[in-house]
């Protein structure tokens, strides 16, 4: 997780916890040879994670976007890559798959 989002805010409340985290300006390797600018994320995702000592917890996730100068196009890291081409859990890779989805919706 620490690989590609940093830690951006954790809010402790009485009946649950709120952790934000922010995706890092590092490019996606498929767009290695491509001039890209980061643009800032898209609309931040809210997904419900296991409970914390009783507690529910609650993950506020921004993806980058980035426009690339050579295509004309904005682009994004392609989750399913990276969970294909790295060594991550089985539930993590889930999590980035879903959290893909929501933000293309």
């Amino acid at each position: 997780m620490f690989d590609y989002f940093e830690l951006s805010d954790f809010k402790e409340k009485s009946d649950r916890v709120e952790i934000y985290f922010e995706e890092k300006n590092i490019h996606p390797q498929e767009y290695a040879t491509d001039n890209l600018e980061s643009k800032g994320f898209y609309e931040q995702v809210r997904m419900q994670d296991y409970p914390m000592r009783g507690r529910s917890c609650l993950l506020f996730i921004k993806k980058r976007r980035w426009f690339n100068h050579s295509t004309g196009k904005y682009v994004s890291r392609n989750w399913k890559l990276v969970a294909e081409g790295t060594l991550i859990t089985t539930e993590f890779a889930s999590f980035l798959k879903a959290l893909d989805r929501l933000s293309r919706s």
